[in-house]
């Protein structure tokens, strides 16, 4: 039990800070006074203006001034240096790293509120940069994923589809955190658990041991420490249908991504699905909302696909800020500029949902670009003509995070998204 008499122990460093304040209080009182004194001394009622007050300042004794703000500052270090010294005491088993994470968290949650609706690993991407800013960040993710782990995971468990949620609470969570690393593991040898990752695994043992995924995501939550909260759009079992311009229709999000036909439509099995409450009210209190960047038809619209979603973001209070890809995506967006981008998602939803575009015009390296070019993967083309006509206000940066990959850098975008807001 925490005792009050350890503020007097040797070493504890808290005596020095309150013997400063009380020095520094009696020093401002000295200068403040001294000011009044001869202030009131030289100046009589009656007699007072602007010309003769200002006069008077100017022959009123330099250490006056002097103990003023000498002061003010010595009152300023003792209060923060105290602040630290208590944190230390309370918390005696954690490192100066630890008491400086909590004053940057306490800075933290007096950011903007932020819902970012999306999937993938876009969206993941994204928080890496936001929760620099704000802890107040809700990540609203899609649930239609039906390949790879996940999807082996959801059929066979019956669940959600883990994966992109597990990548955003991963994206919250510190980077340096062996925990982190290992939600990340996937396994590569031969057998039941090939392709897995560790994370996906355990969501979904928590979910079965809880019933409840919410649930579970919140527990993994606490354990990873993250910045924010993640939710589901929906608890509903959503599976996509796309209509392609050929009139075929084809079921399944792994199925759409390897259509070579353009898509006409998607749409969401079952239409009427419950949106996840609590990914509602989310987006419903967010300052700002930001859609992407992401697949456009399997990450991003199929969100939007649910009414309600869709009618809040149709509210005019709320800053809607949709990232545009950097790359078309072959088989979803193939020839795609930017306005095209926008148009599909007006198309399944309003032309209300969306305020800022912000699009890439860095160049990424030619080795890259060739890579890319071999998969019929393309630089979006920026029409800011269009853009404009369709009421939408464009940001053009460069956004490139120099990698492996031609991928966003989540540091750069979100000094991009912070000058919106702040404007």
């Amino acid at each position: 039990m925490f005792k009050l008499n350890k503020f007097i122990y040797p070493g504890v460093r808290i005596k020095r800070w309150i013997t400063l304040f009380v020095l520094s209080t009696i020093v401002f009182a000295f200068g403040f006074t001294g000011i009044l004194g001869n202030l009131v001394e030289h100046i009589r009622i009656e007699q007072i203006n602007i010309d003769d007050f200002f006069r008077k300042i100017q022959h009123l004794k330099f250490i006056d001034f002097l103990f003023l703000f000498m002061g003010i500052a010595g009152i300023i270090l003792a209060l923060r240096r105290s602040y630290f010294s208590i944190l230390t005491l309370v918390f005696p088993k954690k490192d100066k790293k630890f008491i400086s994470r909590i004053y940057k968290e306490a800075k933290l949650r007096r950011g903007p509120k932020i819902a970012a609706i999306g999937g993938g690993i876009g969206l993941s991407t994204l928080l890496k940069g936001i929760k620099e800013y704000t802890s107040n960040l809700t990540a609203i993710v899609t649930v239609a994923d039906d390949g790879g782990s996940s999807g082996r995971l959801r059929k066979e468990f019956n669940i959600i589809p883990p994966g992109d949620i597990r990548n955003c609470i991963v994206a919250l969570a510190d980077e340096e955190d062996i925990l982190s690393k290992l939600f990340q593991y996937r396994f590569t040898e031969k057998g039941e658990l090939k392709g897995h990752s560790f994370g996906n695994i355990f969501i979904t043992a928590l979910t079965k041991i809880s019933g409840d995924f919410p649930k579970a995501i919140k527990e993994i939550s606490k354990v990873l420490a993250i910045r924010g909260q993640v939710f589901p759009v929906s608890l509903d079992n959503i599976k996509l249908k796309a209509k392609l311009i050929n009139g075929k229709e084809i079921f399944g999000q792994s199925n759409i991504t390897k259509s070579k036909v353009p898509i006409e439509s998607v749409h969401i099995i079952p239409p009427n699905c419950k949106p996840y409450e609590l990914a509602l009210k989310a987006i419903k209190s967010a300052d700002v909302v930001i859609l992407g960047p992401g697949s456009l038809y399997t990450s991003i619209i199929p969100n939007l696909l649910i009414p309600q979603v869709k009618e809040i973001l149709e509210n005019d209070k709320i800053l809607k800020i949709y990232i545009c890809n950097i790359m078309t995506q072959p088989g979803e967006t193939d020839g795609y500029t930017v306005s095209q981008h926008i148009k599909a998602i007006f198309k399944h939803s309003s032309n209300k949902v969306i305020d800022y575009v912000i699009v890439n015009n860095g160049i990424p390296k030619e080795s890259l670009l060739k890579k890319y070019r071999a998969e019929h993967s393309y630089i979006v083309k920026i029409d800011k003509e269009e853009v404009e006509k369709l009421g939408v206000k464009m940001i053009c940066a460069k956004l490139i995070d120099e990698g492996e990959y031609i991928r966003h850098s989540p540091y750069l975008l979100t000094k991009i998204i912070m000058k919106i807001i702040v404007t």
